[in-house]
């Protein structure tokens, strides 16, 4: 039987759309009403098939172009990586700016991070030192920072940044 349906598809294979149309007609002249409900039926699925995958092609075509304009966006510097230390009311209030957040912080605050950073061997130390720190202490600094693991930089810069600028007091 295979034999045969791939026979009359070859000879269907070369017809344009315009012989298919008359040939389908003529056929379909031979076809009760229960083979023309069918008919029909299969015809609106065919329908309703050729649209979704016209959909579907106009999706992949807007998100491969999403995609092609995010690739084509200009990356942000190295310096998106920096923290930044803003101080306010006369370097009694400070904000930690990192990932875009500002995060608050008090003048003891800052001098147990002073302390901290001056008390670690070097910038690895440091960084796994004001991560238990802000774990420990102030985690909205870490969830709003982005920063999972001692190994972030953010933590290095913020290290570097309070060992040029700030000094531990003597009396603490």
């Amino acid at each position: 039987m295979s034999g045969s349906v791939d026979k009359i598809d070859e000879e269907l294979e070369g017809k344009d759309e315009k012989a298919l149309r008359k040939m389908l007609h003529n056929l379909s002249s031979e076809v009760d009403q229960e083979g023309l409900i069918f008919l029909i039926n299969q015809t609106r699925v065919l329908i309703y098939n050729r649209k979704v995958e016209e959909a579907n092609r106009k999706i992949l075509e807007a998100q491969v172009e999403v995609t092609e304009k995010k690739m084509k966006k200009p990356q942000r510097p190295a310096a998106a990586r920096e923290v930044e230390i803003v101080e306010r009311g006369e370097g009694k209030h400070f904000f930690i700016v990192v990932n875009n957040f500002r995060i608050y912080f008090t003048l003891d605050e800052m001098r147990h991070l002073v302390k901290i950073c001056h008390a670690a061997d070097d910038e690895v130390d440091a960084s796994q030192r004001l991560y238990n720190w802000f774990k420990r202490i102030r985690s909205d600094f870490l969830v709003d920072g982005g920063i999972g693991s001692p190994r972030n930089p953010y933590l290095a810069d913020l290290y570097r940044k309070l060992i040029s600028t700030y000094r531990p007091r003597e009396d603490a």
